[in-house]
């Protein structure tokens, strides 16, 4: 479970992978995030959806095959995914495919807003902008 602290900013970030590849898809995500200094993994759970549309959470160290540290994949999961973050997941994911749920903390911000206070400023709002695609799309060519 999580110790007791503050946290900076959170951050849901949803990955889907095929459901026969998550394994890999898995390893490569957290190898990547546990290795970033600017962000902390807060939690991770995979969402996996039934053709119906129910969806539902599935903690790391309870997936068949996945090679790793059991005690790290339990230490990963401290339950600050909520079941309604599940249920939202689930809408955004097709039965084919499993999710990636990770909750991230931005250290970053937390280091930027400490720097900014010392000038009588303070961080006003975190927007997240689409894919850079999209935004793209809307602005159209110059």
């Amino acid at each position: 479970m999580l110790e007791a602290m503050a946290l900076g900013p959170l951050e849901l970030i949803v990955l889907s992978f095929p459901a026969q590849r998550l394994n890999d898809g898995v390893l490569a995500t957290l190898e990547l995030l546990t290795r970033e200094p600017s962000v902390r993994v807060v939690d991770v759970l995979v969402v996996r959806t039934d053709a119906v549309g129910g969806a539902c959470g599935v903690e790391l160290n309870e997936l068949a095959g996945l090679v790793g540290d059991p005690a790290e994949f339990a230490r990963l999961a401290t339950g600050l995914i909520t079941e309604t973050d599940i249920d939202e997941v689930g809408t955004i994911v097709d039965h084919d495919t499993d999710a990636l749920a990770v909750l991230v903390e931005h250290l970053w911000v937390s280091d930027l807003a400490t720097r900014v206070a010392t000038t009588d400023g303070t961080v006003l709002a975190l927007l997240h902008i689409p894919a850079v695609q999209e935004v793209l799309a809307a602005v159209g060519p110059r």
